[in-house]
């Protein structure tokens, strides 16, 4: 299923657009709207690998987290061992 897309409105500077259009213009991208949807996506997916960078980092001092996650490693050892590797 495809994702429902929305009409927004946004300020953007001129020399992106005009970037935009001539990137349009020469095919590097579908369309002025398409480039900036690409961008949009691009920037929320590496927002999104940032926090939760930064979450690891912060579990990595939680000593209780510590455990959890090396308990739970140690009851899928047998199970990795199994697979040889492949998934």
């Amino acid at each position: 299923m495809l994702n429902q897309t929305v009409k927004y409105t946004a300020i953007l500077p001129q020399d992106c657009v005009t970037e935009l259009r001539s990137m349009a213009d020469k095919k590097v991208i579908p369309s002025v709207n398409q480039g900036i949807r690409i961008a949009v996506e691009d920037f929320l997916k590496a927002r999104k690998e940032h926090e939760y960078q930064r979450n690891m980092r912060e579990a990595a001092g939680d000593e209780a987290f510590i455990k959890r996650m090396t308990d739970t490693m140690k009851a899928f050892e047998f199970a990795d061992a199994k697979v040889d590797g492949e998934w």
